[in-house]
């Protein structure tokens, strides 16, 4: 077998070996170097091409597909993983409608629905009736503080 030949079988492996592990991962680890494989794949069909060039290539490729891609493909890949309904009610008011205090946790009721809440470290007991503010989200306890107006 001539080099072109050899050279076309490694790249066609490093291809189909970094598309097995990127098939296996969800996180973008290696579509990259299947990109840079296949930029080198091409190069190799250039008459005279070096193997220091192919190689030179191969990793410029991957290089700079990772730099420039990843952030846009990150962005189109990811953008549906949305927060949770419980994340999405940080910031909410609400009503006391059973005392909080350091030892006990109360409840508060927002948007009709009732949670149960800490106060945060620092804060004072907090009556019924008083409008509060979720600051966090504590496993399934809200985090709440007095809203002050």
């Amino acid at each position: 077998m001539d080099q072109n030949t050899i050279m076309l079988i490694v790249w066609l492996s490093v291809f189909v070996l970094a598309l097995i592990v990127e098939i296996s991962t969800d996180m973008l680890v290696s579509v990259w170097f299947c990109i840079g494989a296949l930029v080198a794949l091409g190069v190799t069909y250039i008459p005279g091409t070096p193997l220091w060039v192919e190689i030179l290539v191969f990793f410029a490729v991957t290089i700079i597909s990772l730099i420039a891609l990843r952030p846009l493909a990150k962005k189109l890949l990811f953008r549906n993983k949305s927060q949770t309904n419980i994340d999405e009610i940080i910031g909410k008011k609400g009503k006391v409608i059973k005392k909080i205090t350091e030892l006990d946790n109360g409840e508060v009721k927002i948007n009709g629905v009732i949670w149960t809440a800490m106060k945060m470290a620092d804060a004072d007991e907090i009556l019924e009736e008083t409008v509060v503010e979720v600051v966090a989200v504590n496993g399934n306890k809200l985090v709440v503080k007095e809203y002050i107006h």
